[in-house]
C-alpha cells in the first residue's frame, strides 16, 4: 500500500515537472515549425513566380505562312499584340477569313527577337 501511494506521488511529481512542460514545449515547436514552413513557402513560391515571370515574353506577334509555307505579310492584317490572348483570339479569326494562310502565334522577346518556340498549340 505504501510502496502504490509512493509510486502515484512520484508519477504525478514527474508528470507534474517533466512531462507536463515538455509536452507545451512540444506544441510550441510544433506551431512555431508549421509557422516557419509555411513562411518559407511563401517566399519560394514568390521567388519561382517572379523568375518565371521574366521569363516571359514581352509581345506577342502573329506570323502568316502562305500554302508553301513562306513567311509573308498581309497589308490590314494586325501582326503585333501586348498579350497572348489578344492574339490568339486575332489568330483564329484570321484562320476562319483566310483559310489559305496559316496564321501561329510567337512570342517576342526582345526588340526583334522572336521566341524560337512556337506559343500557339495548334494550327
Amino acid at each position: 500500500m505504501i510502496l502504490l501511494s509512493a509510486i502515484a506521488v512520484a508519477y504525478s511529481w514527474l508528470y507534474q515537472n517533466l512531462i507536463s512542460p515538455l509536452e507545451s514545449v512540444a506544441r510550441d515547436f510544433q506551431f512555431a515549425a508549421i509557422c516557419a514552413i509555411t513562411v518559407a513557402f511563401i517566399i519560394i513560391s514568390m521567388f519561382l513566380m517572379l523568375r518565371q515571370a521574366k521569363r516571359l515574353p514581352r509581345s506577342y506577334m502573329v506570323e502568316i505562312a502562305d500554302v508553301y509555307g513562306e513567311k509573308v505579310s498581309i497589308d490590314g492584317v494586325r501582326q503585333d499584340f501586348q498579350t497572348y490572348e489578344a492574339a490568339e483570339s486575332y489568330a483564329r479569326m484570321y484562320r476562319q477569313n483566310m483559310p489559305l494562310y496559316r496564321f501561329r502565334v510567337v512570342g517576342v522577346t526582345g526588340p526583334g527577337t522572336v521566341k524560337a518556340r512556337d506559343i500557339n498549340r495548334g494550327h
